[in-house]
């Protein structure tokens, strides 16, 4: 049975930097049910700073700890108090450089139950070493349950870090859509910028990291500049490269056409200025900026990797392209600027698709049934209304 009273989850994250991942867990912690969890974060004193205001008066208490080596023994002594006080009955790390340090601790200390959620694949892995997942499996015996936040997540799981399918739940990623609604701001914006509403506005919403392919964005901006030479391109992100990108945009001759405003935490009129968006992204887990775009009705040409194609409909929500490839990001962009119906088509069927499988609520249920199961020892619950879908050697859980 759960522990009396609320169960109390402590999060473990890494991460200084405020990105996607972040986000999930943000979402999650001001969601989840106060009546059923006393809920706790550890994390880097920068990051804590930056959630901060999302998180007052949630009640969630948080615990300054960055513990993602074994190496970093003062670390690993914060995070370790961090549990001796929170004393939770299960602990959630995101991704692996969270569960390195946290899983087996955790069970070092007592912890009753693990369970990771697995992002997509981590682009720091460069040598043979870390891409043969070796240390992933032998800190995986700490782990209870996997959560996928996308079928491809999944399959990387099984397939390549070889963890048991059974052991594995998908639970796709989730948004406010209520927050997200089509004409909401893009017009006051654009007059902000000095940009005309007839101006063709192609955007990219994400950190400025290599992950997330902007180079590859620039240099398809330049092909679609010459042929709409008035098109004005939005950057909403920050990240280490934002010198290198503004230099590489420079070179470009976009110096005057590409804005980069930073991180912005007003997107919903940021991607309502946008005519389409676009996601070159090089690996992903499940992008929340095409569930957003989606929903505030734009069509998105993202590259086909990992998760997106989950989100993205090819053809019907949006265009996906090889990743890597400028031109063909140009071509798609340039497709869809010169036929504004099948834009308008597409931004609406996009929409469709987000309001119905991706909304937050959907998540923070199917994480409170994951919780309660593994807290209850019955490991990977099956999902309300339906078969569990196939994966592997055995079923995996999923919920839409």
């Amino acid at each position: 049975m759960t522990p009396p009273g609320r169960a109390r989850v402590l999060f473990v994250l890494t991460s200084s930097v405020r990105g996607g991942v972040e986000e999930v867990v943000a979402s999650l912690l001001r969601r989840l049910d106060p009546a059923a969890f006393a809920l706790g974060l550890a994390a880097p004193p920068a990051l804590l700073d930056q959630l901060g205001p999302d998180l007052a008066g949630t009640g969630v208490a948080t615990f300054a700890a960055q513990a993602d080596s074994w190496a970093r023994p003062r670390e690993i002594g914060a995070l370790a108090g961090a549990i001796r006080r929170f004393r939770p009955h299960l602990v959630n790390t995101h991704l692996f450089r969270s569960s390195l340090v946290a899983a087996p601790l955790a069970r070092a200390l007592g912890v009753r139950r693990v369970v990771e959620t697995y992002h997509g694949r981590e682009g720091w892995r460069r040598s043979r070493l870390s891409r043969s997942f070796w240390a992933d499996r032998v800190v995986g015996r700490a782990v209870d349950l996997f959560v996928a936040v996308s079928r491809a997540a999944a399959d990387f799981l099984v397939e390549s870090k070889r963890v048991p399918a059974r052991k594995v739940v998908v639970v796709p990623n989730g948004r406010d859509l209520d927050l997200f609604r089509p004409g909401d701001g893009g017009a006051a914006l654009r007059a902000q910028l000095g940009i005309a509403a007839s101006t063709p506005v192609v955007g990219v919403v994400a950190r400025l990291e290599p992950q997330k392919g902007h180079a590859y964005a620039l240099e398809a901006f330049a092909e679609v500049r010459r042929a709409r030479p008035a098109a004005r391109m939005l950057l909403a992100g920050d990240g280490s490269l934002r010198a290198a990108l503004e230099s590489h945009a420079a070179a470009l001759g976009l110096r005057d056409a590409v804005v980069f405003l930073g991180h912005r935490t007003d997107l919903p009129p940021v991607i309502d200025a946008m005519d389409l968006v676009l996601l070159p992204s090089l690996y992903e887990g499940m992008p929340l900026s095409v569930i957003e775009a989606s929903a505030m009705g734009k069509p998105v040409v993202a590259t086909a990797i990992d998760g997106t194609p989950e989100v993205l409909e090819d053809g019907q929500t949006g265009l996906l392209v090889p990743p890597g490839d400028a031109p063909a990001l140009a071509r798609a962009a340039l497709r869809l600027l010169d036929d504004p119906e099948q834009t308008r088509r597409m931004g609406e069927a996009g929409r469709r698709r987000a309001l119905a499988r991706f909304d937050v609520r959907a998540q923070v249920q199917a994480t409170t049934r994951v919780f309660e199961a593994v807290l209850e020892g019955r490991g990977a619950p099956v999902p309300a209304g339906g078969a569990p879908e196939g994966l592997g050697e055995r079923p995996a859980r999923s919920w839409s």
